[in-house]
């Protein structure tokens, strides 16, 4: 987003290029053939039309276009398949109708009324359709943000991708006709490279927008089945936005506090990066160098990224429905850690920060103990509660260290972590207030799906946004789901 709010430079770039182009073209031409010179301005052009196209999609998602954005353009091309056999037809269907109030959400404007279309709201089935409309919708919006497809679905915008193409391919024409003989070989060998290159980028890009989800649909539209199917072919195919295939990075960030807490006593290291952090460690700690400014290696080390499976969807569908369809008060949702957040209650008005370590400390010792005494037991334990349970608290966590700005902080991360030892072990010590149950993991899940969704609910649109260029993030779906259910 940074970059597209900066298009003006970028248009300046452009002003600036095509002048001094203009003036080696005019210092060059006496000395070149007429055919060359001409094939370089068909290619000059074609080349000063695509980085025009580049500044006005930078300017279409700039933060000042997305607030202004009327949506109009996805209104105008949304269709409404209501009696199509196919189910990944209608989830796509969903997805269209709905970005007109996706770019709502996004522009942080008014949204009731809103909701996800022909989309349920309970069982395992639902929260999977659910994440996938709203994969679609982030993936879509991430293309009209970061691309030029928002530029190349207006009408002038086709017109200069049709103007670019032709004057290319004239320029290539006329290339091949010169006379070549008095330049070396290498230089026609390189020019007819970039001609190949460039050939071959176009020919891709017009592929990109065949398989477009907005060219199907306009196709649809437009009563043009033949093309409308070999569209749908495409974007349904290995090649475009297959139903099976993720459409964002599918992963979720995991940072235990604990670990580098206990970095520094006698315990075996299991990976390969805790060998290499313990070695720093040590060797810094010969030097005189202090404890706290090793924490950047690790935040490069210690975390890591794991696959958001179906369970920790479903968990989290499910604490959006339920705070869309009832409002409790803590005692009454959590039985079992009522004492325990009735004793942390100050540390969510102070410092949210510090009630995420505390809880965060308190899961990982939960988790811990409960795990070595059902294996004492021999009995077994529920590991797919467990895991789900130890992933949102290693992901709220990697938030809290790595993306503080998404989670409404009111004091600065830095400062918080400055005391997390003596949270860590207020943390731990709490342990002890609550039974090791199946009850108690299950409001464990609960409290930390609650956690995320009151993060999601306090975060912003240009956060999400900018998150969308490096893979997205689990907390955006969270927030995008919550604009559905009008929370």
């Amino acid at each position: 987003m940074e970059d597209n709010d900066l298009w003006l430079r970028h248009l300046l770039n452009l002003v600036v290029q095509v002048v001094l182009a203009v003036y080696v073209f005019s210092k060059s031409a006496r000395r070149q053939s007429v055919e060359l010179i001409v094939s370089g301005v068909f290619v000059f052009i074609a080349g000063v039309i695509k980085y025009g196209e580049r500044t006005w999609s930078l300017k279409c998602g700039s933060s000042k276009s997305l607030e202004s954005s009327t949506g109009h353009h996805y209104k105008q091309r949304s269709l409404e398949l209501k009696d199509s056999d196919c189910d990944y037809h209608k989830i796509v269907s969903n997805a269209l109708c709905s970005m007109s109030n996706v770019l709502n959400v996004f522009a942080a404007r008014n949204l009731f009324g809103y909701s996800s279309p022909g989309v349920g709201s309970d069982g395992t089935q639902d929260a999977k359709r659910m994440f996938k409309v709203a994969e679609l919708e982030l993936a879509m919006m991430y293309d009209d943000l970061y691309t030029k497809a928002l530029v190349l679905r207006t009408r002038i915008g086709m017109i200069l991708r049709c103007t670019s193409q032709t004057c290319f391919l004239v320029g290539f024409a006329l290339f091949l006709t010169c006379d070549k003989r008095r330049y070396s070989r290498a230089d026609v060998a390189i020019t007819y490279s970039l001609y190949v290159g460039g050939f071959f980028l176009d020919l891709f890009a017009m592929f990109i927008v065949i398989m477009s989800p907005w060219t199907w649909v306009w196709l649809k539209a437009q009563k043009c089945d033949l093309l409308a199917s070999l569209s749908w072919f495409l974007f349904s195919s290995d090649i475009g936005w297959q139903e099976k295939r993720p459409l964002w990075s599918n992963s979720i960030g995991q940072y235990s506090l604990l670990k580098w807490e206990d970095s520094g006593r006698d315990q075996p290291t299991k990976s390969c990066n805790q060998k290499i952090l313990a070695l720093v460690r040590r060797s810094a700690r010969l030097v005189g160098v202090g404890k706290k400014n090793l924490f950047w290696m690790s935040k490069l080390l210690d975390t890591k990224f794991l696959e958001v499976d179906e369970k920790t969807m479903d968990f989290v569908v499910r604490g959006i429905n339920r705070i869309r369809d009832e409002f409790s008060d803590v005692a009454r949702a959590w039985p079992k850690l009522g004492p325990f957040l009735e004793t942390i209650r100050v540390y969510f008005a102070g410092d949210f920060g510090a009630a995420i370590v505390v809880i965060h400390s308190f899961t990982e010792e939960y988790l811990n103990a409960a795990a070595a005494a059902r294996q004492e037991r021999g009995g077994e334990a529920n590991e797919d509660t467990m895991e789900v349970c130890r992933k949102l608290s290693n992901y709220i966590m990697y938030l809290f260290i790595r993306h503080p700005s998404m989670l409404p902080l009111n004091v600065s991360s830095e400062a918080t972590l400055a005391e997390a030892a003596q949270l860590t072990v207020r943390g731990r010590a709490l342990e002890e207030m609550v039974d090791p149950c199946e009850e108690t993991l299950r409001e464990m899940v609960d409290m930390w799906t609650r956690l995320l969704i009151y993060s999601a609910g306090k975060s912003q649109g240009p956060m999400h946004a900018a998150e969308l260029a490096y893979g997205g993030e689990l907390i955006t779906f969270v927030w995008l789901l919550m604009a559905w259910a009008l929370i």
